[in-house]
């Protein structure tokens, strides 16, 4: 099995909740990869191939996706996991406003803010604002999902030494 994590972060610093949805790709049992979307972004890859766990950082270095604008990095990111069985992005604003992009293009179901992993397609997510935690399994064959971060421990930002790739595609929604 293997897993993309969708890089949080700003052009010039990976940011914590990274970490935490590194650890829950973890909890999943699979091959982690990072996937980084953005413009001059060489100093985040560099800091995501030192974090711990991670096999590959995938880098699409565009000014297209400079402001990680939905309607671009949606479609990257459909494309490139393609090849994997799980994607899956913290659940900040940003991402919360691409994976549901993603999941559409991907035609299958997103499971949004899990806090816990059950099995590999079974997941725990809170609903009626957190009262109630229900038990949630997907039959898609790929998974994409949003992960609340405060429910998993980051792991190290230092120890790895994943490879780092560029990735060509572009996609420009105009």
């Amino acid at each position: 099995m293997s897993t993309l994590v969708i890089a949080e972060h700003d052009n010039s610093s990976l940011k914590g909740a990274t970490l935490n949805t590194v650890a829950a790709a973890q909890a999943m049992g699979a091959d982690i990869d990072i996937l980084v979307a953005g413009s001059n972004c060489g100093a985040v890859a560099e800091a995501a191939a030192a974090v711990a766990g991670v096999g590959k950082i995938l880098v699409a270095d565009n000014a297209a996706y400079e402001h990680q604008l939905a309607e671009n990095v949606s479609l990257l990111i459909a494309e490139v996991g393609a090849g994997y069985d799980n994607i899956i992005a913290p659940a900040t604003a940003n991402c919360k406003n691409i994976m549901p992009r993603v999941a559409a293009l991907m035609d299958v179901a997103q499971i949004s803010e899990i806090t816990s992993v059950e099995s590999a397609d079974t997941f725990q997510r809170p609903i009626y604002a957190g009262n109630v935690i229900a038990t949630v399994q997907s039959t898609d064959a790929k998974k994409v999902i949003t992960v609340r971060t405060t429910a998993y421990d980051a792991v190290a930002a230092e120890g790895g030494s994943a490879t780092v790739e560029a990735v060509d595609a572009v996609h420009d929604a105009g």
